[in-house]
């Protein structure tokens, strides 16, 4: 499929399949003049191609308004057709397009037009591999060879989008610096309804097809590990998406292509080394804590990213905890006060001998009550004290902000400021939780490791309040959903390195598809973790009534261990 059109004393333009766009100038004419709209907006290369009379003529072309000038080579002189290469341009719209070229005003004119070329460019500079051997081939990096499929630049995209026409493919050059085996991996979102389409991947002279996943949503991108492929030589390489068959509507958005090497054992990041040094790892915090979900994200890309780790991860979250110490009046019904950490912290580190403490306490801190100096003063004060009594045994503590307090879905349970007490909690709570989060994150100027989960939680919500008021994170307005633990998780993972794509990603998809195992290896964590918290709880000891004591410690060590043989065997 192409477009044609035509210009007046037999100029014409066309679109070619590969993208390509062709103004062809009258045989025997020295200017030309077209108006085209082409479908593919982008980056294009331009080239003019010209029979050159009499050496030194300058060729000025006009394109949208941007003029550009170029002297036609003296060796040309003679040669039936000659092709220079006049610039880059970017058109930043699928709009109609005014072209027109000839003699700089001025000169003579010493040359025949045969034509104007604009050949599809990439957005971005050539990629090199990188020094830990990945080679990553960003989208707008790509030169696509397109009628429609183009680099859409906006913040929530920048991916190859409009992936309409199965004819338009994607090409990446590439230097590669040390050769060798690489695992493929291409970060694919496709909405819902949008799935099943064959696409193949040439690099190397090898080719790997995939059918696209529907992700939810074309701008939820999801890495599908497609296979191996050997680059041997040193040197440029190139590697091309070219659909084979589309099922749907559209094919597939892509925002990325990795080359991992394997078996570089690449040197992890800097804030995962010391998760990786730890041979024991310890989660306090409160119910959302314990409800385990975003340890659980945390442990399987460990898992899945750092295969060979021996460090355990152990959640010792209690339901109802503070750091503070604090409680409000008539807790739980009055059944019984808030426990305190520091109760227990001592046995914590007796009995569990942790290396580091990842702590995520604030979200009961403040007792759902408006700001208070005093309150305040009490979850820094023991937040100073967990680290203290930590330090003394030579433990690290690594914090992480408290999630979201969202009022919306509990509206008619909230109270307003101003009233003496807070049988249900303060409409505004989350404004408290900002400035505990605010307050902790100012602690790394003096040395403290603090993970932000509140303040991306809280952009997170705004944003997708703004097209769908019912969006939730909690729907109790405290409790983290699936979505909302990953937010955290998330946050968490990006602080101990995670690729990019993930520690951008809207779901948790995204990690269990990363890797062929990424769902055994979920569910396996899930296990152990399930299996451990309630018996390490009940091993520790606590005062909060209402828990299970899980099973024996050993029965639940041994069940732990069977879990991480089947680990080790995924690997």
């Amino acid at each position: 499929m192409w477009f044609r059109c035509f210009s007046a004393l037999g100029a014409s333009a066309e679109q070619l399949p590969d993208g390509r766009i062709l103004f062809a100038s009258p045989t025997t004419a020295d200017t030309a003049n077209w108006e085209f709209k082409p479908t593919r907006w982008g980056r294009y290369d331009i080239e003019a191609t010209v029979s050159v009379l009499v050496a030194g003529p300058e060729l000025q072309l006009d394109i949208a308004g941007e003029t550009r000038t170029v002297r036609l080579p003296a060796n040309a002189v003679g040669a039936d057709r000659t092709t220079v290469r006049v610039g880059r341009f970017y058109l930043a719209k699928a709009e109609p397009l005014r072209v027109s070229a000839g003699p700089k005003p001025g000169s003579t004119a010493r040359f025949t037009l045969r034509g104007i070329t604009l050949h599809p460019a990439p957005e971005g500079e050539e990629v090199v591999q990188q020094p830990t051997g990945e080679i990553l081939l960003r989208a707008h990096d790509a030169t696509t060879h397109s009628v429609m499929m183009r680099y859409e630049p906006a913040t929530n995209k920048n991916c190859l989008g409009y992936w309409v026409n199965p004819a338009d493919w994607a090409g990446w050059e590439f230097t590669v610096l040390k050769p060798g085996a690489f695992d493929l991996e291409v970060w694919q979102g496709c909405g819902n309804g949008n799935g099943g389409s064959d696409v193949d991947v040439e690099v190397g002279g090898e080719r790997l097809r995939f059918v696209v996943e529907e992700t939810g949503h074309f701008q939820n991108f999801v890495p599908r590990r497609l296979g191996r492929v050997t680059l041997g030589t040193a040197g440029k390489h190139s590697l091309a998406i070219k659909p084979q068959r589309k099922q749907a509507s559209a094919v597939m958005d892509v925002r990325q292509v990795r080359l991992v090497p394997v078996g570089a054992g690449a040197e992890p990041a800097p804030g995962a080394r010391a998760f990786l040094a730890a041979k024991r790892v310890v989660f306090l915090g409160d119910s959302i804590t314990y409800g385990g979900e975003w340890v659980e994200f945390v442990e399987t890309w460990l898992r899945l990213t750092h295969p060979d780790a021996e460090v355990e991860l152990l959640n010792l979250g209690l339901p109802s905890e503070t750091v503070s110490g604090l409680s409000e009046p008539g807790h739980a019904g009055g059944s019984f006060p808030r426990p305190g950490v520091h109760e227990r912290l001592g046995r914590v580190l007796e009995k569990a001998k942790p290396d580091l403490i990842v702590a995520c306490y604030g979200m009961n801190d403040g007792i759902y009550y408006p700001y208070g100096e005093e309150r305040a003063k009490a979850f820094q004060d023991s937040m100073r004290r967990l680290r203290e009594r930590a330090a003394h045994l030579g433990v690290r503590v690594l914090h992480v902000t408290p999630p979201v307090f969202d009022p919306v879905p509990i509206l008619d349970r909230t109270l307003p400021a101003g009233l003496a007490e807070y049988p249900s909690p303060y409409r505004g709570y989350n404004e408290v939780l900002d400035r505990y989060s605010e307050w902790l994150i100012a602690q790394r100027k003096n040395g403290w490791e603090v993970v932000d989960a509140h303040g991306p939680m809280n952009r997170f919500l705004d944003e997708h309040r703004r097209t769908d008021r019912k969006f939730l994170l909690a729907g109790d307005g405290v409790h983290a959903n699936t979505q909302g633990n990953w937010l955290i998780a998330r946050e968490f993972l990006r602080h101990l390195g995670a690729a990019s794509g993930l520690a951008s990603s809207e779901t948790p998809d995204v990690l269990v598809k990363s890797h062929p195992n990424g769902v055994e290896v979920l569910k396996l964590v899930q296990r152990r973790q399930r299996a451990q918290k309630d018996a390490w709880l009940t091993h520790v000891g606590h005062v909060r009534p209402g828990m299970s004591k899980g099973k024996p410690l050993a029965e639940a060590e041994s069940e732990a261990a069977e879990v991480a043989e089947k680990l080790r065997a995924l690997r």
